[in-house]
């Protein structure tokens, strides 16, 4: 075989691998989300990627080390809704210096682009469902989880939440509160099931997302005893 023959033979099978990994990782999460982690083999989530049983030996060793990379994977997908909205967070706080109306201003934002996120992304979906349950059965992987993407986007969260309330952003019930409102819009997606079923939906439309964003951010709002914000109620 010639030089040009090997230089395009090499880049599509590295391709090829790396398509073969991407499915297995997607694959896997979903299953992973649905199902518990002992419930689901790895010849199962083969046969959902449509790959050979070894391939998932080659990319990860073995169904502990795929489901830490799914758990790497989610951070990683995560990390341009995340990392920017921590940003503005910050940002946001610091520049309404206890102006209400700022604060205001930012949790709406803050919802806004969270819940949109959560509920208009269906690979977020089941991707916020794998984290929940992880929250109820944590793995070896949790302390990854909580240092990359729970404690970075809490911290940020509990400082509007203190802010609003005129509470230190450590204080537990300032902790507290942060939990129950990420926790709240997190589970609008984990549990669509519930929220279609009650408001008899069969899919989260944009228009339905917008519906859900003028629900919830009002009646968060009032929660923390902040102005209403333009736009945020219909």
């Amino acid at each position: 075989m010639n030089d040009t023959a090997t230089a395009t033979v090499r880049p599509n099978r590295r391709a090829d691998g790396e398509a073969s990994r991407a499915r297995i990782l997607e694959a896997a999460g979903r299953l992973f989300a649905e199902h518990s982690y002992d419930s689901v083999s790895t010849r199962r989530i083969a046969k959902a990627a449509g790959s050979n049983l070894s391939a998932i030996g080659y990319h990860f060793g073995g169904k502990e080390e795929l489901y830490g990379a799914v758990l790497h994977q989610l951070v990683t997908d995560t990390e341009p809704m995340i990392g920017p909205a921590i940003a503005r967070l910050d940002a946001g706080v610091a520049d309404a210096d206890g102006d209400r109306h700022k604060l205001a201003e930012v949790m709406a934002g803050f919802l806004h682009g969270l819940l949109t996120s959560i509920l208009g992304t269906e690979r977020m979906r089941w991707q916020m469902a794998l984290m929940l349950r992880e929250f109820h059965q944590p793995s070896s992987w949790f302390p990854m989880l909580l240092a990359e993407r729970i404690h970075p986007l809490h911290d940020a969260v509990a400082g509007l939440v203190g802010a609003a309330r005129g509470r230190p952003a450590d204080a537990p019930e300032t902790r507290l509160l942060t939990a129950g409102l990420i926790g709240q819009c997190m589970a609008l997606g984990a549990a669509r099931r519930v929220v279609w079923a009650r408001l008899d939906w069969d899919e989260y439309t944009p228009e339905r997302v917008d519906f859900v964003i003028a629900t919830m951010v009002p009646a968060v709002l009032a929660m923390f005893d902040l102005p209403a914000v333009e736009g945020s109620a219909e």
